[in-house]
């Protein structure tokens, strides 16, 4: 979604970028970096998303920050923690 669209969903549950702020604790720009795009946050995102009731794919689509990272368990942890223990030993 483009920013002027986030803003109109946020007020549209009859919200502004200063009470998400608020609710966040955090400072209004930071909230309206991370809905114009220029700062990145997973937790105000979610909240964005939460608020106007859709998906974060669908708020912020173009942003591969927000997309869960794969979680490596087991033996294929231990062979990834291997190999990193090798790369920062050299």
């Amino acid at each position: 979604m483009k920013s002027t669209e986030i803003k109109e969903a946020i007020a549209h549950e009859g919200y502004t970028l200063s009470m998400v702020a608020d609710a966040l604790g955090v400072n209004l720009a930071t909230v309206s970096g991370v809905v114009c795009g220029h700062t990145q946050s997973r937790r105000i995102a979610a909240a964005i998303c939460k608020i106007i009731n859709k998906p974060l794919n669908v708020v912020f689509p173009k942003t591969d920050f927000y997309e869960a990272p794969t979680v490596l368990k087991g033996e294929d942890r231990k062979q990834s923690v291997e190999q990193l223990k090798q790369l920062l030993a050299s």
